[in-house]
């Protein structure tokens, strides 16, 4: 083969193998098959990053039970306590930050348990938002109706914006539900 061809394809093969285009197997073993031999494979910068990231059981453990306790603590506060509306609400609102703030943390290790705490946190201020609703105007329908409205258009938005199923269903649920207990 001519030796100018092999240099193209073998630089061809690399670029596959940097921008994974295709997976790395592959790349080393076109590699070696055009370089007979020759080319050492070495781990790239990323896999060696990919190490540190790598799924940890006893850290992504602790971090869903810090997740569920946050969760039952901001009920908690927000059902059973007689604090004033503006602690419940700011404690409420406190919680669901640390709870994204967790979700994010954990994007990198499991992106299910990442979206579960997603939706945990979406649940949380949705009944933190009903909470305060009905505190404020003594349990008006109206404005329940309209607070659980513009969470489904909420959730509706961010599940198409980017992309998340869960949200785009829970919000179509929350939605025809709305629609059943208005017209019934």
């Amino acid at each position: 083969m001519n030796e100018q061809r092999k240099t193209t394809i073998i630089n061809e093969i690399k670029y596959w193998k940097k921008s994974k285009l295709l997976p790395d197997q592959y790349c080393d073993y076109l590699l070696t098959l055009y370089t007979e031999g020759e080319h050492d494979i070495e781990p790239e910068p990323e896999q060696k990053r990919s190490l540190h990231l790598r799924f940890q059981p006893s850290r992504t453990l602790l971090i869903c039970i810090m997740v569920q306790a946050l969760f039952l603590l901001a009920l908690l506060v927000i059902y059973f306590t007689e604090f004033p509306l503006g602690l419940q609400i700011s404690t409420g609102v406190f919680f669901t930050i640390a709870i994204i703030l967790l979700a994010n943390r954990t994007k990198r290790q499991t992106l299910a348990l990442s979206y579960l705490y997603l939706l945990e946190a979406a649940v949380l201020l949705f009944l933190l938002t009903i909470h305060a609703v009905v505190t404020m105007f003594a349990g008006e329908t109206l404005y329940i109706a309209l607070a659980t409205f513009i969470h489904c258009l909420a959730w509706f938005m961010i599940g198409w914006k980017w992309k998340l199923r869960f949200f785009t269903i829970a919000s179509l649920l929350g939605g025809l539900l709305l629609l059943y207990f208005i017209f019934r």
